[in-house]
């Protein structure tokens, strides 16, 4: 299993304020670090919706590498379906969790949610990834 804690240093997480907290096979934990430039969802104070698809897209794909197997170099994301339950407002930070919900050969299927500070659930998910395989060798 790739470890975590570089991913943190890497710039798709860094610029967008995320960092992931939790990482063990089918299950992933991050946090959104909440920073001026992420509010403004509908005129409010709430984090912007873009925000929140960038964070799911981050969190489902980490999950999905959690269960990579070793012939796996790769994935895409195929379809992320985002339901806003309520507005997601915070001062400090947010928390999502990522599970995988079936592993397939090439397909992995995921579902995701963010909670606000109170641990309300503000936001949900269902995500599709698309595995690349190494290229077998002819026999």
């Amino acid at each position: 299993m790739q470890d975590f804690k570089k991913w943190n240093l890497d710039t798709f997480y860094q610029w967008a304020g995320l960092e992931i907290v939790e990482f063990r096979p089918g299950y992933t934990k991050i946090l959104l670090h909440v920073e001026a430039h992420h509010r403004g969802g509908g005129g409010t104070n709430a984090i912007n919706g873009g925000i929140v698809a960038y964070l799911f897209d981050g969190l489902l794909g980490a999950c999905a590498v959690s269960v990579w197997d070793e012939d796996t170099i790769g994935q895409l994301t195929v379809a992320l379906n985002i339901q806003y339950l309520g507005m997601l407002v915070a001062e400090k930070q947010v928390m999502g969790e990522a599970k995988v919900v079936k592993k397939g050969k090439s397909t992995i299927f995921l579902e995701g949610w963010v909670y606000d500070e109170t641990g309300t659930l503000c936001v949900n998910c269902n995500g599709i990834f698309r595995l690349r395989q190494k290229k077998k060798q002819a026999e």
